[in-house]
């Protein structure tokens, strides 16, 4: 019964103008694709400095990437790592970073540039060119000790010898070791000098031998109890590496100094390599592959082979279904035909992950086939919850042609322990997760639902017995208190289940077979697609179908319900994206896509549409311009449909950003348009003020008390001693000179005016008494709509009490006029409450002229609010009567 007036400005188009075709989807608007890497073309490196920068194409763009990780100020020259926690040597200072994000800097008085370090227990050790080792408190950042050796030992390689407790072994550049106890601080043995700087220590799988690199190009496996050489290897020159790739995805490897194979490299992409390059003068590989995907390779292996550094990739085939996760809408699940599972972030493309499937790298490896053929099958339908996502399991998932469905844990990024399995052994193809995320249901394709505990894998119950599905279950869902769980089938039926007992409380028969079911559980609303090509929308609590959306030429491929519940977003193979307004029942959005849109998924913040479509292997965003601009929407028909481009990965093209309202008449001219004060005379309207406007009006004593100064105000200084004096025997100040002539002038004036007979008469009086001539008194309160409450306030106390209180009857009567107009009606009720406040005494001493005048306006507000309160009433009995 109340409704805001607007004021904003929109375009109104003259009847008979109006377009055939909208110059743009109403709702939804372009906004990027998330999970493209590169594609077949090439990629280029580019060396700026120090710095690699990548370029790959993705279709109509083009992605840059840093080929480098965590910058510092200084060259790095040393690093270590453990657990998550890097450390880099930068000169004398060390940086402790975890997952690439600095945490502290460690350093010492009195020490040079380090140039290794190295992890032992809680300790950081650290080598320094002053011949000095340092230890650190890594966890805490402590200074423990420090090691210094004179002239005759210059430290140069250092090795943790395995099971010497608190022991480090040290080379030096004379050629000998030795073994240092670091929590003493004392040497325990010396070695004798191998003739040659010592470069570098290893320890062995053997315990006790060291594998010893000297400058020469030795190497020497060193038992260090016994003190005995094993072996002496002699290192061969640097080998010189040519890189091959072909369209399989495998990478030659050839030995250019031997001109032979040396190695090659299987399925390191999953087809065409279409870029291959080595980073100049490093040891590092970088390629890019058809399959969405660019890795870094590096050659640090003592075999020389080369090892996956790090990489970047996403879906090489197009996803089939697409899932908002969590209530932030920052992270959308996708499952793709190329059998994996995979989270996006639509904040940060840094945190986008694929949840593992085991170790099927290696075993790829070991068998000799591709990856993708040890995965899981295609994901047909999956559920995600994330109520219990640090306690357990939250993702439950069906596979294509599976007799049983997988637990994955969004926590740790990988799959689960459990599979539920259907005790009659026959394929799942539903699954869905209860709100509460303890439970998890599947069903099959003979119509039986089994429920399982999502902590321990144990079955519970199944929904089964003579009143169950005939045919394939297509779609499961439960209400957030547990109390039901519904299910649809390709029998046409929707059934209601009885969670305690799970026996079919009622059955709904649609005259087709159904293939998607979705819940709007705030709303207690569901969503089903059949094969007529029809949406029919279902009242959970009146079990009756309250809506019916016809209008898609082919069979529906996904819906989905906004996040207030008021929409349904609905795609199918007529390659359209339809928008059905629930209230009106009316289709308001319509847009054709270049392909055919094979998942939909709204963000439960309300900022994005997310699709999938076929032949692209990203994820598309659509901006939805009901979060930042005022949209009149309106029943649309197939005639009204638009072609639009899918977003990029740049974003939306600025041409497009005008809003859909912005249409013109015949003559290309701009009409302005002022939505009307108040719709109808029979509703009381509000004012479109802020409410600082006028709440702050009664609270405007506590306002004031609040912000009055701590100090008082200080007394101003008296005259200083040396102001101008006038000549003469008696100095006299000029300033007491002419405040005698200004007093007689005063005296001399015979024309002096009261202050008691002027009246003042600013606006917020003339307008009253305007008004009162008019009886309209809009322009007066269009007047004080624009004052700030001190400014009310002060006009309110400045009227004049006398002719009696002509002023205040002004007042009272333009309240009652503007209740009568049933306008502004929280202004009316601030400003009355403000005045009785300041004038409540006086009022109750003057019934006559002031007391009727406010009996009127109480007996008109009575009168309205009755009015309002009588509809209230009526509307909540009548929904109370429905919902029971």
């Amino acid at each position: 019964m109340f409704n805001k007036r607007r004021k904003t400005k929109a375009k109104v188009i003259t009847a008979g103008t109006l377009p055939r075709k909208p110059i743009k989807p109403r709702i939804f608007q372009p906004f990027r694709a998330i999970g493209y890497v590169t594609n077949d073309v090439p990629f280029t490196l580019q060396a700026r400095g120090t710095a690699f920068f990548l370029t790959t194409c993705v279709g109509n763009s083009f992605h840059i990437y840093d080929v480098r990780g965590p910058q510092t100020e200084l060259p790095i020259t040393a690093i270590a790592s453990y657990n998550d926690s890097t450390f880099v040597a930068c000169s004398k200072e060390i940086i402790v970073f975890s997952r690439a994000k600095e945490l502290r800097r460690l350093t010492s008085k009195n020490q040079g540039n380090i140039f290794s370090l190295m992890v032992l227990s809680h300790f950081l050790i650290a080598m320094s060119d002053d011949n000095k080792i340092i230890l650190w408190n890594y966890d805490s950042g402590e200074f423990y000790t420090e090691l210094e050796f004179d002239e005759r030992f210059t430290v140069s390689a250092i090795v943790h010898p395995h099971t010497y407790l608190d022991k480090i072994l040290i080379g030096s550049i004379q050629g000998t070791m030795e073994i240092w106890n670091i929590r003493t601080n004392k040497l325990v043995y010396s070695f004798s000098s191998f003739s040659s700087p010592i470069t570098t220590l290893v320890q062995s799988p053997v315990v006790d031998v060291i594998a010893v690199g000297l400058l020469d190009g030795t190497i020497i496996l060193h038992n260090i109890k016994a003190d005995e050489r094993i072996v002496t290897y002699t290192q061969e020159d640097d080998q010189h590496v040519m890189a091959t790739a072909n369209i399989n995805g495998d990478i030659a490897l050839w030995n250019l100094d031997r001109k032979n194979l040396s190695h090659v490299m299987k399925g390191t992409h999953d087809g065409l390599i279409p870029a291959i390059q080595f980073l100049n003068g490093r040891p590092i590989l970088i390629t890019s592959g058809a399959d969405n995907s660019v890795k870094e390779w590096i050659f640090d292996n003592l075999d020389g082979l080369p090892r996956l550094l790090k990489f970047k990739s996403g879906h090489h085939s197009p996803p089939t279904t697409i899932q908002y996760y969590g209530s932030d809408g920052h992270y959308i699940l996708s499952a793709a035909a190329d059998r994996s599972l995979r989270a996006f972030s639509i904040v940060r493309d840094s945190q986008s992950v694929e949840l593992s499937q085991g170790s099927v790298d290696k075993k790829s490896k070991k068998l000799g086939v591709k990856i993708d053929e040890l995965k899981l099958p295609q994901i047909t339908q999956f559920s995600a919850v994330q109520a219990k996502q640090h306690e357990w399991d939250n993702i439950l998932s069906c596979h294509l042609n599976m007799p049983y469905a997988w637990t994955w844990s969004y926590r740790h990024k990988v799959i689960g322990k459990f599979k539920f399995t259907p005790r009659d052994g026959s394929h799942v193809k539903a699954a869905v997760i209860s709100g509460c995320g303890n439970f998890g249901f599947i069903g099959s394709s003979s119509g039986c639902i089994e429920m399982f505990n999502m902590q321990s894998g144990q079955h519970r119950k199944t929904f089964a017995g003579p009143d169950r599905h005939d045919r394939s279950i297509t779609g499961l869902t439960s209400d957030p208190l547990n109390r039901y769980i519904v299910s649809s089938s390709l029998d046409g039926t929707v059934k209601i289940w009885d969670f305690t007992s799970t026996e079919v409380i009622n059955t709904i028969y649609i005259s087709s077979p159904i293939t998607i079911l979705k819940c709007q559980t705030e709303s207690n609303l569901l969503a089903i697609a059949s094969d007529d090509f029809t949406i029919r929308v279902i009242d959970v609590d009146t079990r009756k179908i309250v809506r019916a959306f016809s209008g898609h030429r082919n069979r529906i491929t996904d819906l989905t319900f906004s996040h207030d519940g008021r929409w349904i977003i609905s795609s199918s193979l007529d390659s359209t994206i339809r928008t059905w307004d629930l209230p009106s029942g009316h289709m308001v959005d319509i847009f054709r896509v270049d392909s055919v849109a094979t998942s939909v998924s709204f963000s439960p913040t309300g900022d994005f549409l997310a699709t999938s479509h076929v032949g692209d292997v990203g994820i598309f965003l659509w901006a939805n311009r009901a979060q930042f601009s005022s949209l009149s929407l309106r029943s649309v028909s197939d005639d009204d449909i638009f072609d639009v481009s899918l977003p990029t990965t740049s974003g939306f093209d600025n041409d497009v950003e005008d809003d859909i309202a912005n249409q013109t008449n015949g003559d290309g001219k701009d009409l302005p348009f002022f939505s009307s004060e108040q719709l109808t005379e029979q509703m009381i309207t509000l004012s479109t003020l802020p409410k600082s406007k006028w709440q702050n009006l009664l609270n405007l004593e506590i306002i004031k008390k609040r912000n009055k100064p701590k100090e008082p105000p200080k007394i101003p200084e008296k005259a200083p001693f040396f102001l101008t004096t006038l000549p003469g025997v008696e100095p006299k100040f000029v300033v007491e000179e002419q405040n005698k002539e200004r007093n007689k002038i005063a005296k001399n004036d015979n024309k002096l005016v009261k202050l008691s007979e002027i009246r003042m008469e600013t606006e917020f009086i003339k307008l009253l008494e305007k008004g009162k001539d008019s009886g309209e008194y809009s322009e007066f309160f269009n007047f004080i709509k624009t004052l700030n409450p001190s400014s009310i306030d002060f006009e309110l106390r400045s009227m004049n009490l006398d002719n009696n209180f002509q002023d205040l009857q002004l007042f009272l009567d333009a309240i009652e006029s503007r209740l009568q107009s049933r306008k502004d009606f929280e202004l009316c009720q601030a400003y009355l409450n403000h005045s009785l406040r300041i004038y409540g005494d006086i009022i109750v001493a003057n019934p006559d002229p002031l007391g009727i005048r406010l009996q009127s306006i109480l007996d008109e507000h009575q009168k309205e609010w009755s009015r309002i309160e009588e509809l209230l009433q009526y509307n909540l009995c009548m929904l109370d009567f429905l919902r029971k």
